[in-house]
């Protein structure tokens, strides 16, 4: 978790430093307020529109690391509920 926590904040760093133009599109929210702009439709529309290298990579980097949260927390609920019914 710690793991997508880093690379979702490295993500909104990137945009917000290598993007300016975009940040400001996106309303230049506060910390609390980024992940809900970064998910909104209109947000995600602008933010396919990024064309630095860097804010590419580290938007690659965010979904693969949000796929492998995804992935482990589903393991660990499989196996608890095998364990626990077999138990």
């Amino acid at each position: 978790m710690l793991r997508s926590c880093l690379a979702e904040y490295q993500y909104y760093q990137g945009v917000k430093t290598h993007e300016p133009e975009l940040w400001q599109q996106l309303g230049a929210p506060s910390l609390l307020k980024t992940p809900f702009v970064f998910i909104s439709p209109r947000g995600v529309e602008l933010l396919k529109t990024a064309t630095n290298a860097t804010v590419q990579a580290l938007a690659k980097k965010h979904r693969q690391t949000g796929l492998q949260f995804f992935v482990f927390v589903a393991a660990v609920l499989t196996v608890a509920i095998i364990y626990l019914k077999t138990a």
